[in-house]
């Protein structure tokens, strides 16, 4: 906080000016600026102003009773700081000037500059200590402390600072002036502690304010790194763990797990002192295994540290149910899953025993595996058996997990039959059977499915000689047009289930399809109305006879193709398209159908403009009629000429 160049510690201004107090302030976090006046309020006549960067103080039109001792306070969270500021203000008549001639202890002489020269008697003695300053203060180990306090006294007061009742540290920079004093401390440290007590005395007397400072140091934080990097304990054992602590003020201690407070209660204590804090659990179990955090804090800040413990046991139970898979007279299969907790340690083994439900003793069935699946054999056809699973790790031997009480028999029925089977993707000696799954499977895992064929009303005949696994098969072998039908069996261990309803009839036959385009269409010939096409028929028929051909037609310069054709197909393999607009530029293309559709059409490659075609009139001659023909006076002789030509022509024979 520092006061604007124009502003001196002592203001001096006529009755009837402006009182005007500029500072700069600044902090982080913005701090709470206050003014006063001789330890009050300032008069209602001031007018406060802050922008930004400053804070202001305004009083037009001063008067007299607006003199006194002016204080700026500023204050946030990492302390306070004051600025004091003397205003005086003279009457409206001109104040002598006054040269010390002499002093003594109550009496002093001045000469006026006016009067020349005269004697006054000090009649009483005045003593001013600014009360606003803060009585506590707290800072952060590193940074700078500041202790002001505004005075004032006539004549001005000796000023004597203590620590402790003993003299201030030589690293402390005092700062006296006739607005106040000053005491500062640059990277204060815990030995700056204490309690600063600052005295000032005049003839008029004493007075006495004290500040409390506390130089605040973060906590730290000791553990063995042993601690942290996890310690493993036995289950039933005792858990300690200590732990340094240090910072100023002392800091508090909180031990916590997974969110949730510790507190000393029951098996768990906890020891605290003003330097260290022990966390002890007697007769630990698995549940006491994880991530324990400490955190110590004080005013300064606070610190966390994670220390990791885990406690080994024996392995819990096998997760149940155990799932009797499969049952026969002489045998069982038998299924778990492992224990939800290893007791810190992998499993090593799972010990599997059986009894007879009626006996007590167990017999050892498996041992030295880590399989969660076994076959138990050499069961007795009739007897009841509960089986044990336990697991094992390098602990011990955990608890046991019992399966319910098993007949040792097949407990499981036949399935009941698949659904209708559906046909589908037909051809001429095969088609695809499908069904869907039997409602129930007996209680046993359907192994597979057996298809049957039959000619209608005749025998049936088995198709596949293994069972099939898909719910589809592909039947082969079989003869076009006659009419079959089909169905299914579904098997499980136990055997075949009924027949599956019978499929409806279907007739393998050749798929028919669209045929394929026509072969090689062109423009045999055209004019400037007519456009004759020619083709040859598709390759393909797709199994069904070309019922006929249509042929399409657009302008060059469109992309709507418009059917030129629209009664009835085209039976020949050629059509002239009529209707054409002289100058106008064509595409065609032809496609074929059947009873199925239209198949892809074929485009011509070449587009034709409608025009007349020019060609030169050629004449040949016959070979009886040479170049030269001689005949007799009298006799008639006949010319025969072959002409070839595109349009009307005009004939003329000259000699």
């Amino acid at each position: 906080m520092d006061l604007d160049a124009s502003v001196k510690e002592k203001i001096v201004v006529h009755a009837g000016g402006t009182i005007r107090i500029i500072a700069y302030v600044s902090g982080k976090p913005a701090p709470q600026i206050t003014w006063c006046r001789d330890d009050g309020e300032v008069p209602k006549e001031a007018v406060v102003e802050t922008t930004g960067i400053s804070n202001s103080l305004v009083i037009k039109n001063c008067r007299r009773q607006h003199q006194g001792i002016y204080t700026l306070s500023a204050k946030n969270e990492g302390g306070e700081r004051k600025k004091a500021v003397i205003v005086e203000v003279l009457g409206e008549s001109a104040r002598p000037h006054l040269t010390i001639g002499c002093i003594n202890i109550y009496i002093f002489t001045f000469i006026s500059s006016t009067s020349g020269g005269g004697r006054v008697q000090i009649l009483h003695w005045k003593l001013i200590l600014d009360a606003g300053m803060t009585r506590e203060v707290k800072a952060m180990a590193g940074t700078h402390i500041t202790l002001m306090a505004a005075i004032k006294g006539i004549p001005f007061p000796t000023v004597t600072w203590k620590k402790n009742d003993a003299e201030v540290p030589t690293r402390a920079d005092i700062e006296t002036n006739q607005a106040g004093t000053k005491l500062e401390m640059r990277f204060c440290n815990r030995g700056d502690c204490g309690d600063y007590t600052l005295t000032v005395e005049n003839p008029a007397g004493s007075k006495t304010v004290t500040c409390t400072v506390l130089v605040l140091v973060p906590p730290i934080v000791e553990v063995d790194v042993k601690l942290i990097e996890g310690i493993i304990v036995k289950a039933g054992t005792t858990i300690r763990l200590p732990a340094i602590m240090r910072g100023i003020p002392v800091p508090t201690a909180k031990w916590s797990i997974e969110g949730e407070e510790i507190l000393s209660e029951g098996n768990v204590k906890i020891d605290t002192d003003n330097f260290s804090t022990v966390l002890s659990i007697n007769e630990c179990t698995r549940n006491h295994t994880g991530t324990y955090l400490l955190t110590v804090s004080n005013p300064a800040g606070s610190k966390t540290v994670a220390l990791n413990v885990t406690v080994l046991d024996v392995p819990a139970a096998p997760i149940g149910p155990a799932n009797i898979l499969e049952v026969t007279p002489d045998s069982m299969m038998i299924e778990w899953r492992p224990p939800k907790d290893d007791g810190g340690s992998p499993i090593t083994n799972y010990i599997v025993e059986k009894r007879e439900s009626n006996k007590e003793t167990w017999g050892g069935v498996s041992s030295g595996s880590l399989a969660t699946q076994l076959s138990i054999t050499r069961l007795q056809r009739g007897a009841e058996y509960v089986v044990r699973i336990r697991a094992e790790n390098k602990m011990g031997i955990g608890g046991p997990l019992e399966s319910k009480p098993t007949v040792a028999e097949h407990t499981f029925m036949p399935p009941s039959p698949p659904g209708k089977p559906q046909t589908s993707d037909l051809s001429e000696d095969a088609v695809t059977v499908g069904w869907t799954m039997p409602l129930s499977d007996g209680g046993s895992q359907i192994t597979g499915y057996i298809i049957e064929r039959r000619h209608k009303g005749g025998k049936w005949i088995r198709v596949n000689k293994k069972p099939c696994k898909d719910l589809r098969y592909r039947v082969l072998g079989l003869f076009e047009g006659s009419e079959y039908e089909f169905r299914v069996f579904a098997e499980n261990i136990a055997g075949y289930s009924g027949p599956s309803p019978i499929s409806d009839p279907c007739k393998p036959c050749r798929p028919i399809t669209v045929p394929s385009p026509p072969v090689n269409p062109r423009v045999k010939d055209y004019s400037k109305t007519t456009a004759d096409l020619v083709w040859i028929k598709p390759n393909k028929d797709g199994g069904s006879p070309i019922l006929g051909y249509i042929v399409e037609m657009k302008k060059a310069d469109t992309e709507e193709w418009k059917k030129v054709n629209l009664d009835d197909f085209i039976k020949q393999c050629a059509y002239r398209v009529k209707g054409l607009e002289e100058g106008v530029t064509y595409r065609f293309r032809v496609r074929a159908s059947n009873m199925i559709g239209d198949g892809e059409p074929r485009e011509i490659p070449e587009s034709v403009t409608a025009q007349d075609i020019l060609i030169p009139p050629e004449i040949e001659m016959e070979v009886t009629c040479r170049e030269r023909v001689t005949v007799l006076s009298f006799l008639s002789y006949n010319l025969f000429t072959r002409v070839c030509f595109s349009m009307d022509l005009l004939f003329e024979w000259s000699t």
